[in-house]
């Protein structure tokens, strides 16, 4: 039987993304050892000490990295199963160069983003927070507010990836014209949507009704959105950020708010928490999220697309949610460290 290394701690990420039937099946797996911890994942020195004669390292977020530290202690590890999204925080290169393989619920999670995204479009279109205030809290009953509508809008993506591909298909029935902007994607991997196409940054951000970003956060992608790029956003324009706060230049964003002449939804912002005496808590035009955009009461999904991983890598089959190298290298990171071919 495979020997599994369970790093979750005994709160409340367990509880809602593991609850009995998901151990118990975990069980059936391999002998699992569990994180002894009441309320953190395991410290790195933990699992130096946990790592040895370990098959699979069962994941969740706030795992300790997976340094050379780490790796000198893993004499049987084959697996890295992260039952959350990005693994570009958690694994290294060297576990690529290990040959350890890795695999992630990166795709599942996608979709629920891809459905706050498009919620939040929605929502600012329509300034739906701002009116449910009107109503409440200042007893006005007829909206002077200029309520738009999504049918037919011109949308720019600022990147695409899994997220991205799901928000097409959700996009589809209201008819819209899309221009991406990524370089690490060719015409054919869009050729499915008739009323999408590749663009250049510039373009992408000056034609687009609605822009919303979707790049992950890389040393080339941060402050991609500076000052000079925001002022090419036109006026009027629904600015959404699903993806992470340092992508924006976060006071040039603040000043073209202050302006009037854009909007926003956000739901990442470059300090998380986002601080008390930010601008952006004052903004009518900003609408604000907690980070909360890949939250669903679906959550456990994701857990058994990963125990599914298990089973097959168990059973020597082909895993149906792997993260290949090509894919780590372009996924959101805070850390930075050498780019492996």
């Amino acid at each position: 039987m495979l020997n599994i290394l369970f790093t979750t701690e005994n709160g409340p990420t367990k509880q809602t993304y593991f609850p009995a039937g998901t151990l118990e099946a975990l069980e059936r797996l391999g002998r699992v050892t569990y994180n002894p911890n009441p309320d953190r994942s395991l410290s790195e020195e933990q699992l130096c000490e946990a790592i040895q004669d370990i098959d699979v390292c069962l994941t969740h977020w706030g795992c300790a990295q997976f340094s050379r530290e780490v790796l000198a202690h893993a004499n049987r590890l084959k697996l890295i199963a992260h039952a959350a999204g990005s693994v570009a925080d958690l694994v290294t290169p060297e576990v690529y160069a290990r040959g350890i393989k890795v695999c992630s619920a990166n795709a599942v999670m996608a979709k629920y983003v891809a459905e706050s995204v498009l919620a939040y479009i929605l929502a600012g279109l329509k300034w739906l927070p701002q009116q449910v205030e009107d109503v409440k809290v200042r007893n006005l009953w007829q909206t002077t507010r200029p309520v738009s509508s999504l049918y037919g809008l011109r949308i720019g993506l600022v990147g695409l990836g899994t997220i991205g591909r799901f928000l097409l298909d959700l996009l589809e029935p209201f008819q819209v014209q899309v221009k991406v902007y990524d370089p690490y994607i060719t015409g054919a991997a869009i050729a499915q949507y008739p009323n999408v196409e590749l663009a250049s940054l510039q373009e992408v951000l000056a034609w687009g009704k609605i822009i919303s970003i979707h790049a992950s956060l890389t040393p080339e992608t941060r402050g991609l959105l500076n000052a000079e790029r925001l002022k090419l956003i036109q006026d009027g324009a629904l600015l959404v950020n699903t993806a992470r706060g340092p992508i924006l230049d976060e006071p040039a964003l603040i000043a073209e708010l202050q302006s009037g002449r854009i909007n926003a939804v956000l739901d990442v912002y470059t300090t998380e928490p986002l601080p008390l005496d930010s601008e952006l808590r004052i903004l009518e035009n900003a609408i604000l999220f907690p980070h909360s955009a890949g939250l669903s009461d679906r959550g456990v999904e994701m857990t058994l697309a990963i125990l599914g991983e298990i089973e097959r890598f168990a059973k020597g089959e082909p895993l149906q949610h792997e993260i290949p190298l090509k894919q780590f290298n372009l996924m959101t990171r805070e850390r930075e460290f050498k780019i492996y071919q």
